[in-house]
């Protein structure tokens, strides 16, 4: 199965090939679960997202048509998803962030190892842009990680969400600016750089 195309193993797929899907789950199963981790930043609700986006797709098997990419086409039922999830459930969720940033060493744990204090600084930051790419709005926050974690074009992207390009392109560039103003705290703190000074030097 590993020399097929994904379109080739998911017209088998359409055909209840059990060994097509798997290899397509083996192929796409950790893309799809960083997908979700990004959006919701909650390891267990990704990981369930994940697995009702491959039941959705098992389950909608004869209706799949090789129009473009697979990787579109699995794009589109995971977002489908999520946008479902995020709808019925809207009233009650409240996004759980748990980040490895609750076990950073203290200020006053100067004795750590050069190496140890730079993953720190590393964790850090990574989980201050995780949780700011999950504070986006959500049209925002899907074009960004399809962009820039999946690394899908904007053509690519537009086909997922079933807009024009250059929605794509207005929304990729406003969530960037929504990404630099929530994470100017965190560059501040790093270069040292006073509010007022910033301010000053607008």
């Amino acid at each position: 199965m590993t020399n097929y195309t994904d379109e080739e193993l998911m017209s088998f797929v359409r055909d209840q090939d059990v060994s097509a899907f798997e290899e397509l789950f083996g192929r796409y199963e950790r893309r799809v679960f960083a997908f979700f981790c990004r959006l919701i930043w909650n390891a267990e609700e990704a990981k369930d997202c994940t697995q009702e986006t491959f039941l959705r797709l098992w389950r909608g098997r004869a209706g799949y048509t090789p129009k473009g990419r697979f990787s579109t086409y699995i794009f589109q039922i995971a977002k489908n998803h999520f946008l479902h999830e995020r709808q019925k459930q809207k009233s009650r969720i409240t996004m759980i962030h748990t980040t490895r940033a609750n076990t950073l060493p203290r200020a006053d744990e100067s004795a750590l190892p050069d190496s140890t204090c730079s993953e720190a600084v590393a964790h850090e930051v990574e989980a201050a842009i995780s949780k700011a790419v999950a504070s986006l709005p959500e049209a925002h926050r899907l074009v960004y990680v399809l962009s820039e974690q999946q690394r899908l074009s904007y053509k690519e992207i537009a086909d997922v969400l079933g807009c024009p390009v250059g929605t794509v392109s207005s929304r990729k560039v406003e969530a960037i600016r929504k990404l630099r103003k929530l994470l100017e705290p965190l560059r501040d703190e790093f270069l040292g750089e006073e509010p007022h000074n910033r301010e000053k030097n607008k």
